[in-house]
């Protein structure tokens, strides 16, 4: 909306300073055109150039002006962005760390509330954070083994999409159900991990390590598997039609 505010305003005061020009120069006293003082000396009328140097000059300054301020502005915001984003993760991983420590994710009479809650802040974090910082929280809860087989901190519903994956590994984790749309997930390892009904659409899986990944009922439209391990890969209820693969692995599942 801004943009267009700008454009109205610069055309809008072009188009005044254009009707007083041409007004100046039928009125004398505005000094636009050749008159006659009282010494006699003949003043000429202004010149293109006396009209850049009266108004473009200055236009173009206040221009320059308001674009820098506008790119100050917007690295503020930036740079304001990624600290709240920054804050968020710190938290985070400080949260889960306590309960961690204090045994109450695993305490037989408070660990369903633990972990419920664990969930909870997990699902809220990831909504707030980039790629980058999803990765991490990923990364965090696949080593400190929260969700291997039968998870600690259940991620079905989690929004993972645009994370940046890359050279992650995640064998045998159990992610159903998740949300990775647009994720990059190129040389990971995800060898034997639980995938089923998670949504991939558009995920790269360039030179990843697939092997006995269970993919069942998971969304892969448009997922890059060409140069991915897909060995005893599961893709059973899968729309093969969507996902890039070679000719290869598309005649191997096929007669799946």
């Amino acid at each position: 909306m801004k943009p267009v505010i700008t454009t109205f305003v610069a055309l809008l005061s072009g188009a005044v300073l254009t009707l007083l020009a041409l007004k100046g120069y039928d009125l004398p006293w505005t000094g636009f055109a050749q008159h006659v003082p009282a010494n006699k000396d003949a003043v000429p009328a202004k010149t293109l150039w006396d009209w850049m140097d009266l108004l473009v000059v200055p236009v173009v300054l206040a221009l320059g002006a308001f674009l820098l301020e506008g790119s100050r502005k917007k690295s503020e915001r930036i740079t304001e962005s990624d600290r709240q984003k920054q804050q968020v993760l710190d938290g985070y991983l400080h949260y889960i760390s306590e309960l961690l420590l204090s045994g109450h994710l695993s305490n037989a009479t408070t660990g369903a509330v633990a972990r419920g809650l664990a969930r909870t802040r997990t699902l809220a974090a990831l909504r707030q954070l980039d790629g980058k910082r999803k990765a991490q929280i990923l990364q965090f809860l696949y080593e400190a083994r929260m969700i291997y087989s039968d998870p600690v901190i259940n991620l079905n519903g989690a929004d993972f999409r645009g994370a940046l994956l890359d050279e992650a590994t995640l064998s045998g984790a159990e992610l159903r159900g998740v949300y990775f749309n647009a994720a990059s997930i190129r040389n990971a390892v995800l060898v034997g991990s639980d995938l089923r009904g998670s949504d991939f659409t558009s995920v790269d899986f360039t030179s990843s390590n697939l092997s006995k990944a269970r993919l069942a009922q998971a969304k892969l439209d448009h997922a890059n598997i060409r140069a991915a391990r897909v060995d005893d890969v599961d893709l059973s209820d899968v729309d093969l039609g969507k996902i890039k693969m070679t000719y290869q692995q598309r005649e191997r599942f096929s007669h799946v």
